[in-house]
């Protein structure tokens, strides 16, 4: 008996993986408050104790889960994002990658884990708040710096930067909403119309990278 478990059982990080996943699924579908230990248990195959025994808190959970997702963020989007020289292409790095995260992680359901950077904030204790924060500043640092050069260049309409990178990472997030796997848009075609959308419409710039001639007519 114990032969033919051993064969199956996780190891301790597979585990830990593994009700990450279910937890941050069953967070995006029922709410942070709604989602109990003994749900997580359940859905996972073990005990509750057992998943105490590998996550101390409820708490703890979210913040893991959320921290996971940051540096899912970091990994994909910024990191990549901060090699590019040229604020333009930046930009769009920017824009199609974080799409595309979001698109990848969504399920059948519309539900995205990623989301839960989002709208889980306050189901953190006061400590882990101010760490997730700190961290979802560099990032919209980010795209502030990138919209001021792009700005100081010459390449973007007169808008507020703040108000424009608040802007863009809204329609971004709301991809989680309305994006379906097997909807009429791939997650590539996803990323490149809102793409478009951000460089032909709020910013005024063509999505090829090309600024606008606004006073040509022909």
């Amino acid at each position: 008996m114990k032969n033919g478990k051993k064969q199956t059982r996780l190891s301790g990080v597979e585990r830990t993986d593994q009700i990450y996943s279910v937890a941050a699924q069953m967070i995006c579908e029922r709410g942070f408050d709604a989602t109990s230990m003994s749900d997580i248990a359940d859905a996972v195959g073990i005990t509750k104790a057992g998943v105490y025994h590998f996550i101390p808190s409820k708490k703890e959970l979210l913040f893991a889960i959320m921290s996971y997702g940051m540096d899912t963020l970091e990994a994909a989007v910024i990191k990549p994002a901060r090699e590019i020289a040229d604020a333009e292409q930046r930009l769009k790095a920017i824009i199609s990658n974080h799409s595309m995260l979001i698109a990848r992680s969504s399920n059948d359901d519309g539900h995205s884990p990623v989301t839960i950077l989002v709208e889980e904030e306050l189901g953190l204790s006061p400590a882990h708040r101010r760490k997730l924060r700190q961290r979802k500043r560099v990032y919209v640092d980010l795209i502030r710096s990138t919209l001021e050069e792009m700005k100081a260049e010459g390449k973007l309409k007169d808008v507020d930067v703040t108000a424009a990178a608040f802007s863009l990472l809204g329609m971004i997030l709301w991809v989680a909403r309305w994006f379906r796997p097997d909807g009429k848009l791939s997650r590539e075609q996803v990323a490149e119309e809102i793409c478009k959308i951000a460089f032909g419409g709020l910013l005024q710039i063509q999505a090829n990278g090309k600024r606008k001639n606004t006073e040509q007519t022909e």
